[in-house]
């Protein structure tokens, strides 16, 4: 990955949702979906984008609850195991490969909210702002944008499980194996939403069986004006 590039190839997911799958992955709805359902509820919200989808389990989780959902990922292993797991409950989600990072091929203020657990601390600046552009445009006036993404809390930790290959800019890393990690400031968090109605940005931490903190994220939502 050249260095002027502002996130990760899909081959470089593609390896990694491999290995992922490989390993047996759980099930996190539970930690990073359920802490918005109320503000899909709240808000009136039943068609919702699942942007960043990985395997589904977020995706799964809504339908489950009656939810009409769409995902996109950009890596292929990942959306092929999301078919595979929606096909053996017999619930009908598309999915479908893609770059979330471009412009989305889906229609202006087609959805009720946008999620996107763990996906936005993949991107630079530049390109998350081109997201949060494209977010704006599919979502239906006072729509909701809800995210989990990883702090500047998290840095220090991070680079220490999982080294740089080098560093891109402030705050901003290839790790090893190529993956593109961008750890968000409060301040980054406001400025990309300085036209949106802020109804949540609070710190939240992730912990292992044992009680060790293992990620420190962002939990944002917001609301198009």
């Amino acid at each position: 990955m050249a260095i002027e590039e502002h996130y990760a190839a899909a081959s470089v997911w593609d390896a990694r949702f491999r290995a992922i799958i490989a390993e047996g992955e759980p099930d996190r709805s539970s930690q990073w979906l359920e802490p918005f359902l109320p503000l899909l509820n709240e808000h009136d919200c039943r068609r919702v984008f699942d942007l960043g989808c990985g395997t589904g389990y977020d995706a799964l989780a809504l339908v489950r609850r009656g939810f009409q959902v769409e995902g996109m990922d950009f890596a292929q292993v990942a959306i092929d195991q999301a078919k595979r797991l929606a096909e053996s409950e017999g619930l009908e989600i598309d999915f479908r490969q893609g770059d979330v990072g471009m412009p989305l091929p889906y229609a202006d203020e087609a959805y009720d909210a946008v999620i996107s657990n763990l996906v936005l601390h993949s991107f630079d600046d530049v390109a998350l702002r081109r997201i949060v552009d494209e977010v704006g445009r599919i979502l239906r006036p006072g729509g909701l944008f809800l995210f989990h993404a990883n702090s500047t809390e998290d840095l220090d930790r991070r680079l220490r499980v999982q080294p740089p290959e080098r560093q891109l800019g402030p705050r901003s890393y290839v790790l090893a194996g190529g993956q593109t990690m961008h750890f968000l400031g409060r301040d980054t968090c406001e400025t990309l939403f300085a036209d949106w109605e802020q109804l949540v940005l609070e710190p939240a931490t992730s912990f292992d069986p044992d009680g060790n903190p293992i990620k420190n994220v962002w939990r944002g939502a917001f609301r198009k004006s």
